[in-house]
This record gives structure tokens, sequence and C-alpha cells, in this order.
């Protein structure tokens, strides 16, 4: 049986030169998405912060904004080592979940509880997210022999983990435990 994926008419066999510099590009794109998505939740955060009710999870998600800016802050350094101006594209994953998220909090705008655990999904979600999109832009980075940037992205992902296992797992978990069974 003939294998789909081994000859599909793509010429694996291009120029070195010109795909490096495709894969560059895409580099500094998914940068620009990346510190787009920094910039974003950081507003549309301060936009519902003072609706949070419970103690707990505000601070949970104020030390999630913390690790935010210093996303930001290594993203700034990258593009500073790249010699490129500081710039972001809008990035239609981020736009996707966060509008999912203003859908669910008018949902559930008269009831606390269900809106806060539509906040908890939406931050667990908007993690997962990024751990993708760093991970991926470490991958890139490696690539192109940037082991600065990767190393930097790396240590992005790794805080995205550890917040979730640190926080948001126990904290899921404590919100939804009275819709056991």
């Amino acid at each position: 049986m003939e294998n789909p994926l081994q000859n599909d008419g793509y010429n694996f066999n291009r120029s070195p030169l010109n795909s490096r510099k495709t894969l560059r590009r895409f580099f500094s794109e998914s940068l620009k998405e990346l510190y787009f998505s920094e910039n974003i939740i950081f507003t549309e955060f301060g936009k519902i912060s003072h609706k949070i009710k419970s103690e707990k999870l505000k601070f949970i998600l104020k030390n999630h904004l913390i690790i935010h800016l210093k996303h930001k802050e290594r993203l700034e350094k990258i593009f500073q080592m790249q010699n490129e101006s500081l710039k972001s594209k809008e990035c239609a994953a981020i736009i996707a979940l966060l509008n999912e998220a203003k859908q669910h909090f008018t949902i559930f705008s008269d009831d606390i509880v269900n809106w806060e655990i539509a906040l908890i999904l939406t931050s667990r979600k908007l993690a997962h997210y990024k751990i993708a999109a760093y991970g991926s832009a470490a991958h890139l980075a490696i690539n192109l022999n940037d082991h600065a940037a990767a190393t930097l992205l790396a240590i992005d992902v790794q805080e995205e983990e550890e917040f979730i296992e640190r926080y948001l797992n126990d904290i899921t978990y404590e919100f939804l435990k009275p819709y056991r069974p």
C-alpha cells in the first residue's frame, strides 16, 4: 500500500536558502501573534477583573497576569535580538477564544459562580493555547539556530505548564466539585 504522505507532489528539495527565509518569516509572524496575544489578554483581563468575587481566583489570575507580563518582556527581548521593530499581528485563535469567553460571560452575567467557572475554563484554554504557540515558536527558533530565542520561549512554555499544575488544576477542581454526582 502506497503512503499518501510520502509523495503528495510537494517538492521537499526546494532551495534551502529560500526555505530558510520563509521559515524565518514564519517565526517572525508567530512572534507578532504571540505579542498580540499577550497584549489583548492583559487588556481583556483588565475589563473583567473587578467582577471576580472569589479572592482565591482573583489572586491566582493576578499571578497569571504577572506571568503574561514576563512573557511580553521576553518577546520584546527576542524582537530586540532579531533587530526587528516591535509589532503585533492579530491572532485569530486568541480572538476566537476570547469571543467564546465573552459569550459565556454574557450567559452567566447574573450567575457569579458559573461566570467564574467560565473564567477558569477560559484561562485553561488560553494557557494551553499559549503552551502550543510558544512551544511551536521555540521549535522554529531551534531550526533557525536561534537558541537564545528558543530558550526564552521554552521558559514561557514551562511557566504556563507550572501555572496550570500549581493553580488552575486545583481551582478548577474546587469550583466544579459541587457539580459532581
